[in-house]
């Protein structure tokens, strides 16, 4: 390799080609964006999952990518490694041959998932819902499992400008809500027929979508109505989610409903600590928490990973990030 100096004049050849490439990566540098800060302490320090990596799915949903976000915040927390592919459907490629995906965990709304572990694309939810022990026994098979879900359960709700007992609403005059096609689940059936059988409301009135249903509450039009139990309008809108103390709504056995997180069987096996470490997270996703993320999003127009981290900050998970 021929050396520049050896030249004539070539020491002032060197020294102006130095500055040159000096100038340009110092430009390059001042237009890089920063690397973002990784997760670190609060509880979540106590799991240790050092030298472990973990390439974390999410979904098409504000929830499944919030969802994403807290497990990475949480993997970092730990001390290991996480790579964002938030922007893939994380139930979905866990469940995809390893040579084909690179994810290793992901999660997914058990009121989606069709017999072979799988959610439903458009999120419409199964008929019947899945038996999740006998789901997690099939899945055992194909190399998946499934850890215990949120508190959370994923099902409609019926909101109202102020809380109190769904069977309260059972009086003359009350103008009941709904939207033909609500997501996840159907608004006007079996939900609405179901609320009518238990508690004795009345029919609905059935207007565009879940938007109208929102604003119909929030006007007065309407006493009550079924939405989405994950809407973030509901906190915007100063709305309050009526106890359904007969479940109702949420008429699977205990710890059917909800999101759960998913890894490759052989990824847990390797460092079981994980488990733990999401289970801090999962315990504490209860319908105000997701409401409340979610309406941060999008309502707010906040960024999932920002609104992820500061959640987990308030709930002493991390200490920053």
């Amino acid at each position: 390799m021929r050396v520049l100096g050896e030249r004539s004049g070539g020491r002032r050849t060197v020294a102006a080609l130095v500055v040159l490439l000096a100038a340009i990566l110092t430009a390059g540098c001042g237009n890089a964006a920063p690397r973002s800060a990784e997760a670190d302490g609060g509880l979540l320090a106590r799991h240790d999952l050092r030298g472990t990596g973990y390439v974390v799915g999410g979904g098409p949903t504000t929830e499944l990518r919030l969802l994403c976000q807290l497990t990475i915040a949480a993997v970092q927390a730990a001390s290991g490694e996480a790579t964002d592919e938030c922007g893939k459907d994380g139930g979905v490629d866990v469940h995809t041959a390893p040579d084909l995906t690179d994810v290793d965990t992901g999660w997914a709304s058990l009121r989606t998932l069709g017999p072979d572990g799988v959610p439903d694309p458009t999120g419409a939810p199964a008929d019947p819902a899945p038996d999740l022990p006998a789901l997690r026994a099939a899945d055992a098979a194909r190399g998946v499992t499934w850890l215990p879900p949120t508190p959370f359960p994923d099902t409609d709700v019926v909101v109202a400008r102020a809380p109190g007992p769904v069977g309260a609403l059972a009086v003359p005059g009350t103008v009941f809500c709904a939207a033909p096609g609500s997501v996840p689940g159907s608004a006007v059936a079996p939900g609405t027929a179901a609320l009518a059988a238990a508690y004795g409301l009345p029919a609905p009135v059935v207007v565009p979508d879940v938007n109208a249903v929102l604003a119909g509450v929030a006007t007065g039009r309407c006493t009550a109505g079924l939405v989405p139990g994950s809407s973030g309008r509901v906190p915007a809108l100063g709305l309050a989610v009526r106890d359904d103390d007969r479940r109702v709504l949420d008429d699977g056995p205990p710890g059917s409903r909800g999101y759960a997180p998913m890894l490759r069987t052989g990824v847990l096996d390797g460092r079981p600590a994980v488990a733990a470490a999401l289970s801090d997270v999962t315990t504490r996703l209860d319908g105000p928490a997701v409401r409340g993320m979610v309406r941060e999003v999008e309502v707010d127009g906040r960024d999932p990973r920002d609104v992820a981290r500061r959640w987990l900050v308030a709930q002493g998970l991390i200490a920053t990030g």
